[in-house]
């Protein structure tokens, strides 16, 4: 095992929490997962003797864990139990969520490539962040036969050997070397299972990055959903000449709608209770928002969809909502 360098050790004390932090965090997450101690050090590359060793705050005899605790950590981050804590909002069963939760799971059970978009405030994030939470809690422990599903975001302008770094971060996989040694390396660590990849702000993505991660979906039967503003959709047709291959393979196309004004009424009323019916009026009044779509939101594309004519719609913005809701409330607390 290659020595630590003392820049590297470094770094890595200041990424990691201490020990009894690590020891503290894995008792949580192995309560909550249904992971045995046996099985979380199988995950992570150590044998039952070196874990009981660190769990029992015996390791020092062995040398420093700074390796077991950055191994630790790094697993529990690819595979969250709870969606991140400053993700705005409680999840309510809304026809957004139940859509993409639908495709969502479809995808990875049938290791399918979706494409979901929807405007910016559909909640689009918040709903994978939660699925993938709820999946790891429920098939971390099914040893052999637990699906997986990862999040990966995009960004403008993202190189694909970048793109192909996110995706090794986020699957817990190696991040060293170049795209090929990437792929190969998580075509290993995934063969053989249900994996779902969800690549969250997917319009930001071009050809080359595309044509990339498809070699997952090909070679790996790894499901893809794509997820990202209605200019996701639009790029599949203006350039579908160049992404023929990705066209061929998408088993379905979905907008997510945004909110009914009877969810987001029954939302407030939720979070607000009491609230008078003229300021719960206004409140809806100010969730409005307005974005570019296409037309269609269904397969077989049409020729006005296909020479990418946009229109402007209105939709109720679940993003507006939960902000108001945050303003009002603090509101009455200030008030209070």
């Amino acid at each position: 095992m290659p020595k630590i360098s003392e820049e590297q050790r470094e770094r890595w004390e200041a990424l990691y929490p201490s020990g009894d932090d690590t020891r503290t965090a894995i008792a949580d997450y192995m309560r909550r997962s249904g992971l045995t101690q046996q099985d979380l050090g199988r995950r992570i590359g150590y044998a039952r003797t070196t874990m009981n060793y660190f769990v029992e705050n015996s390791y020092e005899a062995l040398g420093s864990d700074l390796r077991i605790r950055k191994a630790a950590w790094d697993f529990m981050r690819a595979h969250p139990l709870d969606a991140p804590a400053e993700s705005a909002g409680r999840l309510y069963q809304t026809e957004n969520f139940r859509l993409l939760r639908s495709y969502f799971y479809r995808a990875l059970d049938q290791s399918q490539a979706i494409l979901v978009d929807g405007a910016p405030g559909t909640q689009k994030t918040y709903v994978l962040e939660h699925l993938i939470a709820e999946l790891n809690r429920s098939d971390l422990s099914k040893n052999g036969s637990g699906r997986r599903a990862y999040l990966v975001r995009a960004r403008r302008n993202i190189h694909p050997l970048d793109l192909m770094k996110r995706v090794a971060e986020s699957c817990g996989s190696i991040m060293e070397g170049n795209i090929d040694r990437i792929l190969r390396n998580l075509l290993f660590e995934l063969r053989g299972r249900r994996v779902l990849l969800a690549i969250d702000e997917a319009h930001e993505l071009d050809i080359d990055c595309l044509e990339t991660i498809r070699e997952l979906l090909d070679r790996g039967k790894v499901g893809m959903l794509l997820a990202g503003n209605h200019g996701l959709r639009l790029s599949f047709v203006r350039n579908r000449l160049d992404l023929a291959q990705w066209n061929s393979r998408l088993h379905a196309r979905a907008a997510l709608p945004g909110l009914t004004e009877e969810e987001v009424r029954s939302i407030a009323q939720s979070e607000l209770p009491g609230l008078p019916q003229a300021a719960l009026d206004k409140l809806v009044a100010l969730c409005w928002d307005e974005a570019y779509v296409l037309p269609e939101t269904t397969l077989p594309i049409t020729k006005r969809a296909e020479r990418g004519t946009a229109v402007k719609q209105r939709f109720l913005s679940a993003r507006r909502l939960f902000r108001r809701i945050a303003e009002i409330s603090a509101l009455k607390e200030a008030v209070a």
